[in-house]
């Protein structure tokens, strides 16, 4: 009842520049997307309040058009309580209500995300009916340039859609059932709106040319290199380590002169070729999926 009383209480409305409440939300603390959401003035980011009061902050990213084609399709929730309100009850109702704005769009899972070592925040998952699913390992490079050699990698044209992407969808796939992580994974036909996306984010992809075929395809995105894939009968000819290389260095070129990555805890092969080149974890993130 005292929880269900104090829902009542709970509203979300739609943030209006949210940055300004960045001094508030310690970047160490919190789930890597939610950071980056508030600080780029998200529309997703809603303000939670109290009885009228600011309590907090929720990312929920639900996007019905995007997610009405697919069936598993989910949408995702990140609920942050100010410190100086902690301890007061808050959290389990606010989840409750970011969910519930969430039920009225053909989603049917949503996922949610804390730091691995944040023991309240895995229990407050649990306590919504959230099950524990994968962890990712952020992993930093904080060293000078690579040595680099030449190599056949050019920036992505739209006519490399195809191509790159079966590549790329194939590699992830065969990785994510090696892991054991994803049991259920499948292949994803390539879409119309998939590839205006690739289009749209061009500039931020790369693809590497060998013996006139594709056997390379990555994409980086402000300090992150946000994936590579490998063709998987390409695999294990050193490809994968000259790519990582190539596009760490482009990203230390940028005015961060910083380069961070993601990766799936069980994926020890690509972790031991990250740390190989001076890669180290720096947090640990969990993950966890509700099911209507």
């Amino acid at each position: 009842m005292k929880d269900q009383t104090m829902e009542n209480k709970i509203e979300l409305r739609k943030a209006e520049n949210p940055s300004k409440y960045l001094p508030r939300i310690p970047r160490v603390e919190t789930e890597r997307d939610f950071y980056s959401e508030v600080e780029g003035n998200s529309e997703e980011i809603f303000e939670i309040l109290a009885d009228g009061e600011l309590i907090g902050l929720a990312y929920i990213e639900d996007d019905e058009e995007a997610f009405a084609d697919d069936e598993e399709a989910f949408a995702f929730e990140y609920v942050y309580i100010f410190e100086e309100h902690r301890g007061k009850g808050y959290s389990y109702p606010a989840a409750l209500a970011a969910e519930k704005s969430i039920k009225v769009s053909p989603i049917k899972r949503i996922q949610t995300g804390y730091d691995a070592n944040n023991a309240l925040a895995k229990k407050l998952a649990e306590k919504c009916g959230y099950a524990p699913t994968f962890a990712s390992a952020i992993m930093k490079y904080g060293g000078e340039k690579l040595e680099e050699k030449p190599l056949p990698i050019r920036a992505y044209r739209d006519e490399d859609f195809l191509e790159a992407y079966m590549l790329t969808d194939e590699a992830f796939h065969n990785m994510r059932l090696g892991t054991g992580v994803f049991p259920d994974s499948k292949l994803t036909p390539p879409t119309d709106k998939e590839r205006t996306f690739w289009s749209e984010t061009a500039s931020e992809r790369f693809v590497y040319e060998k013996d006139g075929e594709i056997v390379g395809c990555g994409r980086i995105c402000e300090d992150t290199l946000s994936f590579i894939a490998i063709k998987i009968a390409r695999q294990g000819e050193g490809f994968g380590r000259d790519f990582v290389i190539y596009l760490t260095n482009r990203l230390l070129e940028k005015d961060e002169g910083k380069a961070r990555l993601w990766c799936l805890v069980g994926n020890d092969k690509a972790r031991k070729l990250y740390e190989s080149i001076g890669f180290r974890e720096t947090d640990r993130a969990e993950y966890s999926f509700k099911r209507f």
